[in-house]
């Protein structure tokens, strides 16, 4: 079994072994089994200048912020001490080895005004939705207990998995979509000082671990103005300093914790900022459920089985990914792409290949016809649509193939899901009006 966590400080050594070895006792190897992308990379980050660039800043320059296929960086071990920012859709930043690929930074600065200008509050700073981030480590290496953010972000769409997330002060992984946004995690580990996992909106943590460096509150959730939003983690490992509150109520929050385990250090929820009376801030009063969670050392009131308080009373196998974000996104899908419809624009005999969802194209589609024409691809990337020019009259497309690469879903999912290329009969649009 291969968890990955990252020692703090001498301070907590002995502690974070411990919290180690009961990880290792409490789940099962193939909770973490991940299968990484096996799509090829079309960026390498090389520091010994074997890649296409040296660091990962560079990389990001290169893309073409209005495009929206996935683009996949590759970097290779090394520490890249650079403070990052993410503002083309769609990309993913993919880990040589979870050890080995550390992006660092020390933020805040003792001296602000030596800090980069408009990046951003974290160490990775993501203002673009669809991103992906495996495989790797980042840190905020400040040493002091302030907001101190590794993962800052206003997109939606966030997947992470196989990731350490390291600070020693608060908000080490802030998601703050605005009106609240969609994040997954899995198989990753989370620690800092209070409120280091703190999203805002939908949250679903699986497989995870987290340690809890000071006694504060270890999780906080923003889930106001809509009572869907939710943070939910399953089958997770929670650590920390001696009778640390596994959160806290700033506002109205959502907490599912499903099948998770707790260190006897493990105290409950705080509500010591929830008022009497229901306020703009506090609609919905206490909503945090549990189920199948244990304490070591024996268990405590505090998380007893209570999910039939919840709204609508989710059985335990109801609440999956899919559950959590309302069915508007599903991180776990497997199903492929499917080719849903098949258009000839005339006059000017442009051919469009409509898929179920947007896709992105590696390589040279070529669209054959009846007639044995190969149409040749427009090179619009990244959508639904495929399209070809120019077919000869009285011919129709009969199968589409890809020389040298592949055609796959651009949504962020823990799988790549390669669409299948198999051809819908051809319908007709409406003629194009000349000019």
């Amino acid at each position: 079994m291969n968890i990955s966590i990252t020692t703090p400080t001498k301070r907590h050594a002995l502690s974070f072994f411990l919290f180690s070895l009961l990880s290792l006792i409490f789940f099962h190897p193939n909770s973490f089994a991940q299968s990484f992308s096996a799509l090829p990379p079309d960026i390498t980050v090389a520091q010994d200048s074997t890649g296409d660039f040296s660091n990962i800043t560079a990389a990001l320059a290169s893309l073409e912020n209005t495009d929206s296929d996935r683009i996949i960086i590759f970097i290779r071990d090394g520490v890249y001490t650079e403070q990052i920012l993410i503002n083309r859709p769609n990309v993913t930043l993919r880990g040589e080895s979870r050890k080995g690929t550390r992006i660092e930074y020390d933020i805040p600065r003792r001296h602000p005004e030596q800090e980069p200008a408009a990046l951003g509050r974290g160490v990775v700073n993501i203002f673009a939705d669809g991103i992906i981030l495996e495989n790797l480590t980042i840190e905020n290496t400040y040493p002091f207990r302030r907001h101190t953010f590794a993962l800052f972000g206003r997109g939606t769409l966030t997947l992470t998995q196989n990731c350490d997330f390291i600070a020693e002060g608060n908000d080490t992984v802030a998601l703050w979509a605005r009106g609240g946004g969609l994040y997954y995690h899995a198989n990753c580990h989370f620690q800092g000082n209070i409120d280091y996992l703190c999203p805002r909106g939908w949250a679903y943590v699986t497989n995870s671990t987290f340690y809890e460096v000071d006694t504060r509150a270890a999780l906080w959730h923003d889930g106001g103005k809509d009572p869907r939003k939710k943070l939910v983690i399953k089958d997770s490992f929670f650590d920390g300093a001696k009778n640390y509150a596994l959160g806290r109520y700033p506002r109205d929050s959502q907490f599912y914790l499903i099948s998770c385990r707790f260190s006897a250090n493990t105290q409950d929820i705080l509500d010591t900022n929830a008022p009497d009376k229901p306020t703009d801030d506090f609609r919905w009063g206490r909503r945090a459920f549990f189920h199948d969670c244990h304490r070591e050392g024996g268990d405590a009131p505090w998380h007893a089985n209570n999910l039939q308080e919840a709204a609508g009373a989710p059985a335990p196998k109801e609440i999956t990914a899919a559950w959590t974000f309302d069915g508007r996104w599903d991180p776990e899908r497997t199903d492929a792409p499917t080719v849903t419809e098949v258009r000839i624009a005339a006059p000017d005999r442009v051919v469009e290949v409509v898929f179920s969802e947007p896709v992105t194209v590696r390589g040279n589609p070529v669209l054959k016809t009846k007639k044995g024409q190969q149409l040749r691809w427009t090179e619009v990337n990244g959508t639904n649509t495929l399209t070809f020019a120019l077919l000869n009259p009285n011919d129709i497309p009969a199968s589409l193939t890809v020389e040298g690469g592949t055609i796959f879903a651009s949504l962020p999912t823990t799988h790549p899901r390669l669409a299948d290329l198999q051809l819908k009969p051809v319908t007709k649009k409406a003629n194009r009006k000349k000019r």
